[in-house]
C-alpha cells in the first residue's frame, strides 16, 4: 500500500468519511496538535460540521500520527491548490490532487492486501461502516453514534447498535440463560444503547392493563426486562430510513 492510501484509511476509519469528504478536505482542515491530530469535515451531504481525533493506540503498535505526518511532510511547496490528498507516485508526492474516484477504491485495495475473500465487494462506503461498527461494538451510545457520522435522526445508529456483535453477544446471554438474574449483564445490555438505567426508572407501567411501555430520552431503546409476567410489549419500527 501507497502512504497516502494508508493516510486514506486512517482518516476514513477515523472520522467516519464520505469519499467525497476526504477528496475534498483542505490542508486547513487538519491541525496537528503534537500528541493528535484534529480534523474538520465540512459541506458533508447531512449538511452537519463535525470534527474527529487521529491519535495513537497501544494496541495496534502503529504510529498513526507519524504516518500522516510522513504524507504531510512530502506535500511539495509550489502546489497552487489546498486539497489535503495528493498523487503519491515513485516515493514522492505530485501537485496533483486526488480524484474522487480513487477514494472508492481504496477499501479494496486493502481488502486484496489482507487477502480478504470477494475483495471486489469492498467500496468507498467502507470507510464509514467501518467505523461506525468499531464504535458501536466498543459500546457506544446512539447519541455519540449520531455526532461522530453527523447523522439528524436516530434510525442509522441504532441500526449500527442492534446489528453490533456487543449486542448481538447480549441477545444470545438472554436466549441461553446466561443473562437472566444476572445484574452485570442487565447493565451492559443498557448500557450498549446509550443509558445505563433500571426497568422501573426508563418504564411506564399500567397495573390494570398490565402494560409496559419503554421511553428513554425521547428514542426508542433497547431495554432488558427479565422476571416479569403478564407483560404487553409493543415494538414501534421506523421504516422511513433515509439518513444515510
Amino acid at each position: 500500500m501507497r502512504i497516502f492510501e494508508m493516510v486514506a484509511l486512517i482518516f476514513g476509519v477515523a472520522g467516519a468519511c464520505r469519499g467525497k469528504e476526504l477528496h475534498e478536505l483542505t490542508i486547513s482542515d487538519v491541525t496537528d496538535m503534537d500528541h493528535a491530530l484534529l480534523v474538520n469535515v465540512r459541506n458533508t451531504k447531512n449538511n452537519v460540521d463535525r470534527n474527529f481525533i487521529i491519535n495513537n493506540s497501544n494496541k495496534n503498535g502503529i504510529d498513526l500520527i507519524e504516518v500522516c505526518r510522513k504524507y504531510m511532510a512530502l506535500r511539495k511547496p509550489e502546489t497552487t491548490h489546498s486539497r489535503f490528498f495528493v498523487r503519491y507516485e515513485k516515493s514522492q508526492c505530485t501537485v496533483q490532487a486526488i480524484g474522487k474516484n480513487t477514494f472508492g477504491k481504496i477499501p479494496q485495495k486493502v481488502a486484496e492486501y489482507l487477502n480478504l475473500p470477494n475483495s471486489t465487494l469492498y467500496t468507498g462506503h467502507c470507510f464509514r461502516r467501518t467505523s461506525a461498527s468499531l464504535l458501536a461494538d466498543s459500546g457506544a451510545s446512539i447519541d455519540v453514534l449520531k455526532r461522530h457520522g453527523g447523522w439528524k435522526s436516530a434510525s442509522v445508529a441504532e441500526g449500527y447498535i442492534e446489528n453490533s456483535i456487543n449486542t448481538k453477544k447480549i441477545v444470545a446471554d438472554s436466549i441461553f440463560g446466561l443473562g437472566v438474574g444476572n445484574s452485570t449483564e442487565s447493565a451492559s445490555a443498557h448500557q450498549v444503547c446509550g443509558s445505563a438505567v433500571s426497568a422501573s426508572s426508563a418504564s411506564s407501567t399500567s397495573s390494570k392493563n398490565n402494560i409496559v411501555q419503554n421511553t428513554i430520552d425521547g428514542a426508542n431503546r433497547l431495554l432488558n426486562i427479565v422476571n416479569c409476567s403478564n407483560v404487553n410489549i409493543h415494538v414501534n419500527i421506523n421504516t422511513n430510513n433515509k439518513d444515510l
